[in-house]
Parts: C-alpha cells; structure tokens; sequence
C-alpha cells in the first residue's frame, strides 16, 4: 500500500532570543508524518521535542522564536511562508493540538461545553448543543448534560482532558499533536487516555504527534518513533525496530535504563553525565560527553541523518559498527 505523505518537515532550525543574540535550539529537523499513522517523538527535556511541535501550527513567533531555516509541509503547502490568518484557518480545523497542561489550558471562566462549541465556531461549522454533547460522549465522558454545564474548576484532570481532547477533534482534524498528554493527570486514568487516541487515529483516520519521553507510551500507541536529543533528530524507525533493535547508542542507553527499572534491578543502571543545553553547542555530536562508544571525530563533526535498510535513519558516526 502506497503511503501519502501529509507533513514534511525539511531541515528545520528555531531559535529564541538570548542576552543580545538568538540561540538555536532546533537545529536541523527532518521528519515525515503519513496519513493516518501514530509518530512518537521521544527524548529528554530540552531535547526539542515541543518547539518543533509547536512550530507546526506556527506558535513560535508567540514565543518570540524564529525559523532561521528549512520549511514546514502540510499537504504540500509550506507553513513556514503561511500568514498569520492563514495559520488561523488551518489550527484546529486541520491541524489540532493538545497541551500538557489539561487544567490550565482550559479557559477557567467558560463552561466546558462552551469551549467545545467555540472551536467549532470559530472555523464556522455547525455547533448545536446536541452535535456538542455526542462529542463528549466519543471521548469517554458520563453525565455529559451535567459536565456541559461545569467550570474546569469543576472537573477532574481527567475530564479536563478529555473536554481538551473534544475541542481538538471537534473539527476532525487530519493531524493531531499531542503534547505530553497524561503526565499531569492520574495514572489510573492515563492508559484511558491512550487508549482514546488510539481510537481517535483508528475512526477518524488522524494522524497523530504523540510527544513523550516514555517508551511505554511509544510501545502501546505509536507506529514510528523518533528520537530526538541536542535539538536533532538521533534515530527514526518503527517502533519494534528502535525498541528491539537500536542504532544510535543515546537510544540504547535509554532503553538499558528502561529495562533496568522494569527488570526492579537492584542497582539501576543509570545514563551518566548530563544533556547539554543549546549554549553549550559548539560543534561535533551533541551525545559525545556521554557516549560510550564515541571516536576522535565524534567530537569535532556534527553526524548527517542516514538512511538505512527498512525505512530507518540514524545521525551517528557509528552506528552499524561491532561496538554500537
């Protein structure tokens, strides 16, 4: 079956004002969504994960941000050329997203089903109570004639989330971002949530942006993964292929400390050192302090994103090689 591509993103790079100068904390992202599939963004905080996410629905000038480079490609059409109106038209009704903040990213003062409603409105399309209260009732909410009527101080986290998971797919979107979507809610109700979305992509045919920095997550939701660390992606491939098989070694580092705490070590194994923040990047891999499988050139030369057999790409001197 032949894929078609619905977001393409070419050698990205953001950067934010720092002191008297910018830094760059995205530094050259190249990622491809096709229709209708899950992707997992996977990395450490910092890593880059939520500013090239956001870049997509074109929030980073909110956050005083730049692109000084590469393009954005959403059905053929370069976001990064997009105007401001343009990218009004195109939020929520092609393009949703979901914060990580359920609580705070509702409008405290509206009532829950008048938030669902408004994204409905806003792009124009039919918003009777009924249409409304259906939605709620596909995301998994009970009594939802009394929830329409409730404040988010009202609610739960976990309603909270889903009344921000209504709104997002009110519209019914191709893509979908979904950032850090259970880690503020209670863990009773998280696999709930997953488990929504994975019935959101399967009925509605949406593409999916899962941003995480856990591979359970990655495992149970997600078609492809990639890994991003340094503001660069490190890895992309399935998710059976990078969790069974990973080539860069950032990658095996994080699932040797995954298994670790899943196997209840006794000593758990740990990753060493620290991530580097945009600062401090002067050239060479991003990973080498904390590499153990790191040459001469590994500090000095910034890896290229290679292609390999199977549809995976790794950003690592070595990689391949007896050792990594």
């Amino acid at each position: 079956m032949i894929k078609t591509s619905l977001l393409k993103i070419n050698n990205l790079a953001i950067s934010f004002p720092y002191g008297k100068s910018q830094l760059q904390v995205v530094r050259g992202v190249d990622l491809e969504v096709f229709q209708g599939e899950v992707v997992g963004i996977l990395g450490e905080s910092g890593s880059g994960k939520t500013v090239t996410a956001s870049s997509i629905i074109g929030l980073t000038k909110d956050e005083a941000g730049s692109i000084d480079s590469g393009e954005i490609l959403f059905k053929g059409e370069n976001i990064v050329a997009m105007s401001e109106k343009e990218l009004q038209r195109l939020r929520g009704k092609e393009i949703a997203y979901i914060f990580q903040d359920p609580v705070g990213s509702l409008n405290p003062y509206r009532k829950a089903g008048k938030q669902i409603e408004d994204a409905l409105k806003v792009h124009h399309l039919p918003c009777s109570k009924q249409r409304v209260l259906q939605i709620m009732q596909d995301v998994g909410l009970d009594k939802v004639e009394t929830i329409y009527n409730m404040f988010p101080s009202q609610l739960s986290g976990g309603q909270c989330q889903r009344i921000l998971i209504a709104s997002a797919i009110a519209c019914k979107p191709d893509l979908l971002i979904a950032d850090e979507p259970i880690s503020a809610i209670d863990a009773s109700l998280q696999k709930k949530v997953l488990s929504l979305l994975k019935d959101i992509s399967k009925k509605y045919g949406t593409a999916i942006i899962m941003i995480t920095h856990d591979f359970a997550v990655v495992k149970y939701l997600c078609d492809r993964v990639v890994v991003m660390y340094g503001g660069l992606v490190m890895e992309t491939g399935t998710v059976k292929d990078v969790l069974e098989n990973p080539l860069h070694p950032y990658t095996l580092e994080l699932l040797k400390c995954v298994n670790s705490l899943n196997n209840r070590d006794e000593r758990l194994y740990t990753l060493e050192g620290r991530a580097l923040g945009p600062s401090e990047y002067i050239g060479g891999c991003t990973f080498y302090t904390r590499c153990s499988y790191k040459t001469r050139n590994c500090e000095t030369e910034v890896p290229q994103l290679l292609d390999r057999p199977g549809g995976r790409q790794v950003r690592c001197l070595n990689a391949g090689s007896e050792e990594a």
